[in-house]
Parts: structure tokens; C-alpha cells; sequence
């Protein structure tokens, strides 16, 4: 019964949400609802990208990806057999820039693939900053997790700010850290119409009436 109360709570909800875009960009990543915009990055290996193409700006090549920008912007990084290989100090450190932006932007998603260096952190130091008429600020993180190895996700809400002109996430990654695929979103949250509300409020009313009957019972 708690499996049915939960599954009801879910089937509520999912019906005001939009179908999640797919994405190819990696196998651990997961599909991202009410992305408008998807940006990834694969196959970053010394065949396909260059060294000197990474320190100019290389554009994502995820088939159906945006115009957004991977730049190495400090540290010695190159694409090796496997991925993205930091050999040893100074760190590398990278921006996803994207020049593009949704209106009525939402939420900024994150997620990427690599194998930990010496430290197990991979990558680290993860922040997403907007610019709004050429001065550039600091978004809040609303959930991730930062603390994993191998596959990292992060989310900002920039739900409150307008006239967004550019977004730009940045993240450093470690010795010996081999990086395999990035990907940004961009969500804008559809806003449920008054009939969609009473529909979900009444989907949640039932499974509340179900769970007093079942503690009643």
C-alpha cells in the first residue's frame, strides 16, 4: 500500500510535467525536465579535440547541443586517450560559457563523468556565476553532489533574476583526474495552469485521505 500511496503522490505531479529532453551525451547522466537547451561535451580525446582547441573555446558536439562554449582557462589538461588527463600540477581549470540563454530561465543544470584523481575528488570547486548588463554575479546552489567520484550533478535556481545575458559554469579538476563528458542545461519550469492545480491538489488530497485510512485501519 505505501508503494500504491507514493505512486499516486508521483502520478500527480508527473502530469504537469513536461517530458524530459533526451540526451547522448553520456551514459550516466540522466535527462533533464523542462530543459529548453542542452549543451554536451563527449568523446574528448586527443583524436577528436586538440589541446590548443581547448584554449580557444571548443564548441559542444553532442548532436541537438547549443552554442556553448568549453575553454581551458588555466593548467595543463589535454585530451589523452581516455578523456580529458590532468598529468600533474598546476590543476586545470575550465568554463562552460553560453551566450545563449533561454527566456524565463529557471534553473541551470550541471552534470559530468570522470574518473577521480589522487584525491577522489575529480572535479571540484563547481560554481555557476550569470551576467546581467555586464556585471557578473554569483548563483546559489540549490542541490548536487559534490561529495561523488565519478558522475557530479549541481543545480542553481535563477528564478528570481531577469535579463539574463550569459551564463558561465567554472570547475577546477585534480592530478591524474581523467575527464570523459560534460553537459549544461537550461530549464524554464512551466507554470501549471489554474485547472492543472486543482487537478494536482486533488491527486495529493486523495493520497492523504488513503494514509489516514491506512493508519485507521
Amino acid at each position: 500500500m505505501i508503494k500504491y500511496l507514493v505512486g499516486s503522490a508521483a502520478l500527480a505531479v508527473s502530469m504537469l510535467a513536461p517530458i524530459a529532453q533526451a540526451n547522448d551525451t553520456a551514459l550516466p547522466f540522466v535527462d533533464v525536465a523542462d530543459s529548453v537547451e542542452f549543451n554536451g561535451w563527449n568523446q574528448l580525446v586527443g583524436s577528436v579535440v586538440t589541446g590548443a582547441q581547448l584554449a580557444a573555446g571548443y564548441g559542444a558536439n553532442v548532436a541537438g547541443s547549443g552554442d556553448a562554449v568549453l575553454t581551458r582557462i588555466a593548467g595543463t589538461a589535454y585530451p589523452a586517450g581516455g578523456g580529458l588527463y590532468e598529468w600533474s600540477s598546476p590543476f586545470s581549470t575550465f568554463t562552460l560559457t553560453d551566450a545563449t540563454v533561454a527566456d524565463n530561465l529557471t534553473s541551470v543544470v550541471f552534470q559530468s563523468h570522470s574518473a577521480p584523481g589522487g584525491t577522489g575528488k575529480g572535479l571540484y570547486d563547481v560554481s555557476l556565476s550569470y551576467t546581467v548588463d555586464g556585471v557578473d554575479y554569483l548563483a546559489a546552489l540549490v542541490d548536487g553532489n559534490a561529495q561523488a567520484s565519478a558522475y557530479k550533478y549541481f543545480s542553481w535556481d535563477l528564478s528570481d533574476v531577469t535579463g539574463i545575458d550569459a551564463i558561465k559554469v567554472t570547475f577546477s579538476t585534480e592530478a591524474h583526474a581523467n575527464s570523459f563528458a560534460f553537459q549544461l542545461d537550461q530549464v524554464v519550469a512551466a507554470v501549471p495552469e489554474p485547472s492543472e492545480y486543482a487537478l494536482l491538489l486533488a491527486g495529493l488530497a486523495f493520497v492523504g485521505f488513503a494514509a489516514r485510512r491506512k493508519q485507521q485501519a
